[in-house]
């Protein structure tokens, strides 16, 4: 399949899912096709030029497509593509997730406002493998502002899914660490990750992962399934 382009931020948000309205776009059609009159009631957040902008961007994505029906007033629906539709489990879990954290923290969580963008996703991922100083993360994401990081990390730790470690003699300026509620999410995280891969082969889009080195030490087994169940692929990524 040719690269139909080429993507500086992940298209997916971490998996794919770029920015909060297009993960509730993706999340809400999992329940079957929508007219865009029912997906403005569904996200009265959103303007409608933003929702029209974004369903342009997951059809070139290859995520949905319109249909259309031939009748005096034109009916368009719009349609996950089969293979956008294997995601449903991993979307379904994240959801499930976010009530279970706003239930043992008393906190409100998004999952897809506080894990899209571009680098907090990448973040939390890099602190599963373990420990690391700031100037680890920086070398990890090179494309990642000093500021950015900070801003990201700070985030990260209001949420409670990560702490800052004491300074020690290997790390005189302190370390990061996920606590406990971080690490829970991490098979859920790495199975993301692998879908986001995985589409992104499907696909055709080319997307510079910057988290690759951890990958190559991290193999993946994702397994992919229609809407009846059935396996369709099983890859090791």
């Amino acid at each position: 399949m040719p690269r139909v382009k080429k993507y500086d931020a992940c298209p997916l948000g971490g998996v794919g899912v770029s920015g909060r309205g297009k993960s509730w776009i993706w999340y809400n059609l999992l329940s079957g096709s929508k007219r865009f009159g029912e997906l403005q009631r569904l996200l009265p957040e959103t303007s409608r030029q933003m929702l029209t902008i974004q369903l342009r961007e997951l059809e070139q994505s290859g995520v949905l497509h319109r249909r259309v029906y031939a009748q005096r007033s034109p009916k368009v629906e719009y349609v996950l593509t089969e293979p956008a539709r294997t995601i449903e489990p991993l979307l379904r879990q994240m959801h499930e997730w976010s009530a279970w954290y706003r239930a043992e923290t008393g906190m409100e969580f998004d999952w897809s406002l506080s894990m899209g963008g571009r680098w907090r996703f990448w973040v939390w991922y890099l602190l599963l493998s373990g420990n690391k100083r700031f100037c680890d993360l920086q070398r990890l994401l090179p494309r990642a502002s000093r500021q950015m990081l900070s801003i990201q990390l700070r985030a990260l730790e209001q949420m409670g899914v990560l702490r800052r470690v004491a300074a020690s003699k290997s790390a005189p300026k302190g370390e990061y660490a996920l606590t406990e509620l971080g690490q829970q999410v991490g098979p859920l995280m790495r199975q993301m990750y692998a879908w986001g891969r995985w589409w992104c082969e499907q696909t055709g889009i080319d997307f510079e992962w910057p988290v690759s080195d951890v990958v190559e030490r991290e193999r993946i087994v994702l397994t992919c399934r229609n809407t009846s169940g059935n396996v369709i692929e099983s890859v090791r990524v």
